[in-house]
């Protein structure tokens, strides 16, 4: 670089003294300095692009582009000088300050980044450099603003480089530098611009009639744990057989899997031949025998606390059964899901415990465990401290009790003394579960704090924790204080699940009768409720509302009973009609696109991304229109790399590099990882957190988004109210639609109609949005997988779902007027 900074100040010397022209200067010094020192490419640069307005057409010099940044060079001469203030690196451009040569520079420039759309400029006769806001979006005008002005060479190149490098290279411009440097922020969205916060509807209107007869079943049924209810009908809920699909033939995509954490292969309950795994572990165990380490391992939602729950209450249920005068072994709960800041882990640990003990028939037993656990300390004070006293039985007993309340009143010398005597006469477990929902640094404390207590008093440990947990911390002193025996838990079938979910709620319901309100205003009687848990299990299990669930849920079992609750709740708009039909013999399935709905709202009237177990691929939430693509574009290459059966990840670095070279800098691309990640479109290959270092797959939720529903009309519809939308034309249409749908004096067919008027304009605004990040990849060679503008090849799909759509509603309201054409 030093042998590059040095040809330029040459060629700079040998312009000024031979009074070179404009070409000259660009070709010796500022293309030099754009592409060698500021890294430019000649992909992110246009020389003389056409800048034409009002049949008038002039050139812009340079305009710099990539697909998140842009700025104009308008290139002097050598000869011209600009009069700026020579200590000063801040230059108001006042009308005071701007004189001359410089005025008329930093006008053209202006006026070119306005003709152009582009936001900053840059005004340089090689020597000097002054860089500015030229198209403000804010309030602040073009004369408050200010620029940073370098006034030489030597400046730049080499005083002040690191300053000038940081400001205007490549690598700075597409991580926002000018925003930052320039204006103070990067953001240029309001919120307001966003459909959800002017189009509401009252949650009530939408709620499902039938809902209140069934709702106490479908809350105790459908509830995100089972671990409460009765062991004959937990064990009836159980489910054991894991979702296994390799290849999705709907989407055309094949379904990776994350690596495996362990060396050897780490039992999996939810297939046969592991089934008792823990328990045989369990049974095994005699008083002398080496504690057991065990750590049991699954994604969010997979059913980590159910399977602990059901091997204590069901297959080990007998182990631990309470036997009355003698010890017994001990499974000691610790659920961290209780835990409050108030307190240090270790003494949540302690506390619980002490509960345990306090209402423990063995524990609590002064004769059998209390008096034998101290009986050491106590015959040894006898002899020492007490011996003048130990013919005074009564003192005796005082000095024991004020012993024993003193510990009990401490807690932790309490705890440990039982417990040390009674992991001495069986097994003790101590079970910790959710420990992955608090702090980073909180968890390492409780690994630390369970395995020393656990090793200190010869206590059976098992922790339940996500798998990215685990790789977290698997290379801690804490892990690697025991040897641990890994037990992974798969997530179960989903449609299994919701079967046996909606066998329990037709058996809390069987017998009850009760009246709801039809649509059609008309009073329905019901004389066996449990009719209706079977006609809606007549709508998902074996159906396309079956198969929606179980993609959205992505191995998520909560996220699954969570979403049947929220569509059983709101999905149903003819509910007298289906069960007229249902009783009658015939079957009714509730339309996709309800289910789809409610699902995607959850409690909201309006879908809201905050509020939704399904994430919005149309909005990176990163405030910059030109970056609110990346997430649909990061996701869409994800998805078309899977479609290789060789495919199984993609390198983090890899995925940097490409969003690098279309402009996209590293914060944002950081921040659309983990967001696709946390919404579960895709998942890292190691487990861990989302990071350059990790490598990516996408799930086969992700790749529904890609392939199915963005070109579903329900779910593009309800994405767009969460949508940014910066274009005012069409955001101005998107709201006169938007009235026109409120409109109550326009019939359901007429609404229908706008509606799709609505998402047409939206998906033609987004389209062409995202064209741009397409067109960026194919000029810069990014591999094929980067090509592809989805948003267009999945609009004959839309088409033909909003043409349906239509049909529907004509059918159902009425044909539209013959004056009214047809949007599709």
């Amino acid at each position: 670089m030093q042998d590059t900074i040095n040809d330029i100040l040459n060629a700079a010397e040998k312009i000024d003294f031979e009074n070179s022209n404009e070409a000259e200067t660009r070709l010796k010094v500022i293309d030099k300095i754009l592409f060698e020192v500021l890294g430019w490419t000649h992909n992110d640069v246009q020389v003389e692009e056409r800048v034409s307005e009002d049949g008038s057409t002039t050139y812009a010099d340079y305009v710099i582009r990539t697909a998140s940044s842009a700025f104009v060079v308008e290139a002097k001469k050598s000869g011209v000088v600009f009069k700026t203030q020579a200590k000063e690196r801040r230059l108001k451009l006042s009308k005071s300050n701007l004189q001359g040569e410089l005025e008329d520079a930093v006008l053209q420039a202006r006026d070119y980044c306005r003709k152009l759309g582009v936001q900053f400029a840059v005004v340089t006769n090689g020597n000097q450099w002054v860089i500015f806001p030229a198209n403000r979006i804010d309030q602040v005008t073009f004369h408050n603003s200010y620029a940073l002005a370098f006034n030489s060479l030597k400046s730049i190149l080499v005083d002040d480089y690191i300053e000038f490098v940081d400001l205007l290279s490549r690598n700075s411009v597409v991580n926002s530098s000018l925003e930052n440097l320039l204006l103070g922020y990067t953001e240029d969205q309001v919120e307001g611009r966003r459909l959800r916060n002017f189009f509401q509807s009252p949650r009530s209107e939408m709620r499902n009639p039938i809902y209140p007869l069934i709702e106490t079943a479908i809350t105790t049924s459908f509830s995100d744990t089972i671990i409460e209810m009765d062991p004959d009908l937990f064990e009836r809920c159980y489910v054991n057989s894991p979702e296994k699909i390799k290849f999705d033939r709907r989407i055309n995509m094949h379904i990776s899997k994350s690596q495996h954490l362990f060396s050897s292969q780490p039992a999996r309950p939810m297939q046969r031949k592991d089934s008792n795994f823990l328990k045989d572990k369990i049974q095994s165990l005699k008083n002398n025998s080496k504690p057991l380490a065990i750590v049991i391992l699954g994604s969010v939602g997979a059913g980590k606390t159910t399977f602990l729950h059901y091997t204590r209450h069901i297959t080990a249920y007998s182990i631990f059964e309470k036997k009355p005068g003698e010890a017994y072994p001990h499974w000691i709960p610790i659920n961290f899901l209780k835990y409050t800041n108030d307190q240090i882990p270790v003494d949540f640990i302690y506390e619980t415990i002490k509960d345990y003990i306090i209402d423990d028939p063995y524990f609590s037993d002064f004769k059998l465990c209390v008096e034998k656990a101290y009986s050491k300390e106590i015959e040894a004070k006898k002899k020492g401290p007490a011996f003048l006293i130990s013919n005074n039985q009564e003192q005796i007993d005082q000095l024991i009790t004020r012993k024993l309340t003193d510990d009990y009143e401490n807690t932790k010398p309490y705890v440990d003394k039982l417990l040390k005597y009674g992991a001495s006469q069986a097994p003790i477990f101590v079970v910790i579960d959710n420990i992955d929902q608090l702090e980073e640094k909180l968890q390492s404390s409780i690994f630390t704090e369970a395995v020393a207590f656990s090793s200190k008093l010869q206590l059976n440990l098992v922790i339940a924790l996500r798998s990215s947990t685990y790789v977290e911390h698997r290379n801690s002193p804490a892990f690697n204080a025991f040897d641990f025996d890994p037990i992974l838990i798969e997530p179960p079938k989903i449609e299994a699940v919701l079967s046996k979910r909606f066998f329990l709620a037709n058996n809390l319901l069987s017998g009850q009768s009760g009246d709801f309100t039809s649509e059609n205003g008309m009073k329905v009687h019901v004389s066996d409720l449990a009719v209706l848990i079977e006609l809606i299990q007549s709508s998902v299990l074996g159906t396309d509302v079956g198969s929606l669930l179980e993609v959205l849920a992505s191995g998520d079992v909560r996220n699954a009973l969570r979403m049947t609750r929220e569509f059983i709740e709101h999905g149903y708009s003819n509910p007298g009609q289906a069960y007229s039909i249902y009783v009658s013999g015939g079957k009714y399935t509730l339309p996709k696109h309800e289910a789809l709905r409610a699902i995607l709202l959850g409690n909201q009237s309006v879908y809201n991304e905050a509020f939704s177990p399904i994430g919005n691929p149309y909005d990176s939430h990163l405030e910059r229109t030109t970056l609110q693509m990346t997430r649909l574009f990061l996701l869409s290459a994800l998805v078309q790399y899977s479609s290789d059966a060789s495919f199984q990840y993609l390198d983090g670095i890899e995925i940097n590099k490409s969003l690098r070279n279309v402009g996209i800098g590293d914060e944002a691309a950081l921040k659309v990882l983990n967001d696709l990640c946390r919404f579960r479109f895709c998942y890292t290959g190691g487990h861990g957190e989302a990071d350059f270092k990790s490598s990516y797959y996408p799930s086969r939720l992700g790749g529904y988004v890609i392939r199915d529903l963005i070109s579903n009309f329900m779910f593009v519809e309800n994405m767009m109210m969460d949508t940014f939308v910066a274009d005012e034309n069409v955001w101005a249409k998107l709201n006169h639609l938007g009235r026109e749908i409120s409109n109550s004096h326009n019939s359901r067919t007429m609404r229908v109609l706008h509606r799709i008027e609505r998402v047409k304009a939206f998906h033609s605004y987004i389209s062409d949005l995202y064209s741009v990040l397409c067109e960026e990849a194919i000029k810069r060679a990014l591999p094929k997988e980067w090509h592809t503008n989805i948003l267009k090849e999945s609009y004959p799909s839309l088409e033909l779902n909003m043409r349906t759509a239509l049909e529907s509603a004509e059918r159902n309201y009425g044909r539209l007027p013959s004056t009214v054409t047809r949007p599709v």
